[in-house]
């Protein structure tokens, strides 16, 4: 499966802005679970519940890479609490003509309850409640019809989740927990402005205190507030040196922000490469836009050309863009030679041990009608893959190749 080509299209934006900060407290009533439809599973009410099951409502989309990452893992703790009284309902603000599709392919790999949320009703009572923006994100409601635990599936969710079933979990503890947690998200606000730096000192010394109470905030990471601030600092320029960068600005105003980034910035971390993604991600959302409406056919072919003449290392970037051009269904003319070239330059980036970027390029080879070197590095991306269900999808891509072989017939199918 491969990544939503639908990220190219928008606006590049790397790093994420701070959430508000939580209105809604753990402990608080749980919201009904407003659904449009259930694609997964039996309908879940969480007022027949009460008393009786524990629901993790988590939210989701078929286009959020983590969420897919997480989705497994969630399998698995509906397995593993299953005889305990635990109900998982993955929900998506999506339509059912997206998630349907994906929830099939998914199989026994996305095994537990999936709807679709109703105008965004339940999103509005989990994750706007509690100032949540990013997914995936995971609410445990209790059998009181509390929400009792919230946060990213993969990081405590188990563990909240054995705590309950062993009767160990104090509400309590967590609503602390989640109160240092929020302090935690206004000393990163508080820190992506300059001259804060006394109020900032203060709240250091609150969350120190929270954290040796605690045991940890986020139990099992040590408490980072220097590199948190600096990272605050880092993305408040960043965000800054993006608009300069979108708006183009000049060299000199776009040198004085990587001078203020600088002492901020992670290791490893080179403008250069930033910059070029970022300019190569917004020709391409130009690109598109021109190949997919009429009459900008003029326009689509100067900026092919621009595409053709940009370099870059970032192999998933490439492989997007290649993917994009050979497959999305709003492109009716499509520049084979321009996925070739992102195809070809995704795998020199990635040393050609990428099994997706592969998979891509042996579509740019058929499609260009290079059946047989096609078929060649088809069979290598098969052989790189470790996803049972990615890899019978690649060998029936193989198949089809190499019926193509036999039929002397190349191009695209």
């Amino acid at each position: 499966m491969k990544m939503n080509p639908a990220r190219l299209i928008a606006p590049v934006m790397l790093l994420a802005a701070a959430c508000p900060l939580l209105a809604a407290q753990l402990g608080d009533p749980a919201a009904p679970l407003e659904i449009a439809e259930w694609i997964k599973g039996e309908p879940v009410d969480l007022a027949a519940a009460k008393g009786k099951k524990i629901v993790v409502v988590e939210f989701w989309a078929t286009w959020c890479g983590p969420c897919r990452t997480s989705i497994p893992h969630l399998t698995e703790m509906q397995k593993k609490f299953a005889n305990r009284g635990v109900v998982f309902v993955g929900v998506s603000d999506e339509t059912s003509a997206k998630v349907k599709p994906f929830v099939d392919q998914m199989g026994e790999k996305m095994d537990y309850t999936v709807a679709i949320d109703r105008d965004n009703k339940t999103s509005e009572g989990y994750m706007k409640a509690f100032g949540v923006n990013g997914i995936p994100h995971a609410f445990i409601v209790d059998k009181e019809g509390r929400v009792a635990w919230q946060g990213h599936p993969m990081a405590g969710l188990d563990k909240a989740l054995d705590r309950m079933a062993a009767n160990t979990f104090d509400l309590g503890v967590e609503k602390k927990r989640d109160g240092a947690q929020r302090k935690l998200q206004e000393y990163f606000e508080l820190a992506s402005n300059e001259g804060e730096d006394e109020q900032l000192d203060k709240l250091a010394v609150q969350i120190a205190a929270l954290d040796k109470e605690l045991g940890g905030i986020n139990p099992g990471e040590p408490l980072d507030l220097a590199g948190l601030r600096r990272s605050a600092r880092f993305q408040s320029v960043m965000r800054d040196y993006q608009r300069a960068l979108a708006s183009g600005r000049g060299e000199a105003e776009l040198t004085k922000l990587e001078q203020k980034a600088t002492p901020f910035a992670p290791p490893g971390f080179k403008f250069s490469e930033f910059k070029g993604q970022f300019q190569l991600q917004r020709l391409f959302q130009d690109y598109y836009r021109a190949l997919t409406r009429p009459g900008n056919e003029t326009k689509a072919a100067e900026l092919a050309k621009q595409l053709e003449g940009i370099e870059s290392s970032n192999a998933e970037v490439q492989n997007e863009i290649a993917w994009t051009i050979l497959t999305d269904e709003r492109i009716k003319n499509r520049n084979l030679p321009l996925a070739m070239k992102f195809a070809r330059a995704a795998v020199a980036a990635s040393d050609g041990k990428d099994a997706n970027i592969l998979d891509t390029y042996a579509r740019a080879l058929f499609d260009t009608g290079k059946v047989s070197e096609a078929i060649e590095q088809q069979k290598r991306a098969v052989e790189l893959c470790d996803d049972k269900e990615k890899q019978a999808e690649f060998k029936q891509t193989l198949q089809r190749y190499q019926a193509g072989a036999k039929s002397g017939s190349g191009g695209r199918g």
